[in-house]
């Protein structure tokens, strides 16, 4: 009896210790979604930071643990190693966000393990892009044409003014404001017609209309995060699925529902010959839906046209269409 006593104290112990274990991942991945992905990958490649795949081989570990707890003592002591990051990082700074001691070694085995799951990056560089030269459509030139015309008869008419003023006339005030009252309903007429030919050709759908894909969208300094489910605080990173590299059909009515995880971004679209397609404003507590239909095949990119902080020029990811 004694002995099955000790053997079931041995295996509640063992259960305790590995569930122990899981608990810490989980926690060393959710601190590092909450911390550091913002500006850190592991074997994706350089964001605002460095890669971090195979950093524990290259930094001693006392090194790491300070530099994570401390970065801003580090940068101010002149580290040399802190100051080369300094510099490969365009002068970014990594800020101090209260990391503990446990926390950080924590977080030094959850990226030793996850970057030795990944295959190493690609030594070779990759190859420039080749975009095309986006050439002036149908609507930049109709606008072109009538910037033109408008520009000319305003000019016209200036000179007519100016010329006409050297030899002043009897004013007939009943026949100004005559001609200022035809000028009024043409104008308004003119504009009308304009609001009517051009109000169906918006490139929205109408709000009732159904979409065939629905993406959301997390926008967080300095990212765009795509996934199939939604994603309305950090914390869910450590737990929602995340779409790497977003692939949709082609011709389908996607519905982008937008939001941020820290301040204002901008989500802007553009197409395959670099036009951009739709925008909207990625704000934390909001959902902003933007429907668009794909009708192009190729890479699409998504920018930030909001500045959002430091590494605003590095906010920008792709989608293809296929």
């Amino acid at each position: 009896m004694r002995m099955i006593v000790v053997l079931l104290l041995g295996v509640t112990a063992s259960l305790a210790g590995g569930s122990s274990a899981v608990a810490a991942d989980e926690s060393a991945a959710a601190s590092f979604q909450r911390k550091c992905s913002v500006c850190h990958t592991i074997g994706d490649g350089k964001r605002v930071g460095p890669d971090l795949q195979g950093v524990a081989d290259r930094r001693p570990q006392e090194w790491l643990v300070r530099w994570i707890m401390r970065p801003d003592q580090m940068l101010a002591e002149k580290d040399p190693v802190a100051a080369q990051l300094l510099a490969e990082s365009n002068q970014i700074a990594m800020p101090n966000l209260g990391v503990t001691e446990p926390e950080a070694k924590a977080l030094i085995e959850y990226i030793r393990v996850e970057g030795a799951a990944k295959p190493p990056a690609a030594a070779t560089e990759m190859p420039p892009r080749v975009y095309p030269e986006p050439s002036l459509g149908v609507v930049q030139r109709i606008a072109l044409v009538l910037f033109l015309a408008l520009s000319a008869a305003i000019t016209v008419v200036f000179c007519w003014v100016a010329l006409s003023t050297r030899t002043p006339q009897a004013l007939d005030v009943t026949e100004a404001y005559r001609l200022r009252k035809v000028f009024f309903f043409i104008a308004v007429g003119g504009l009308l017609v304009a609001f009517a030919a051009s109000v169906t050709k918006t490139p929205y759908t109408e709000a009732r209309a159904r979409s065939d894909r629905i993406v959301y969208v997390a926008a967080r300094q300095f990212d765009f995060i795509f996934s199939l489910e939604p994603i309305v605080s950090v914390a869910d990173l450590a737990t929602v699925p995340v779409v790497k590299q977003l692939e949709l059909p082609v011709g389908a009515a996607v519905e982008f529902r937008v939001t941020s995880l820290d301040v204002n971004h901008n989500f802007a679209l553009y197409g395959p010959q670099r036009r951009l397609l739709a925008q909207t404003q990625a704000m934390p507590g909001y959902v902003n839906r933007l429907r668009v239909r794909l009708v192009t095949p190729g890479r699409y990119e998504v920018l930030c046209l909001e500045y959002c902080g430091a590494g605003h020029h590095l906010m920008q990811t792709e989608l293809n269409v296929r």
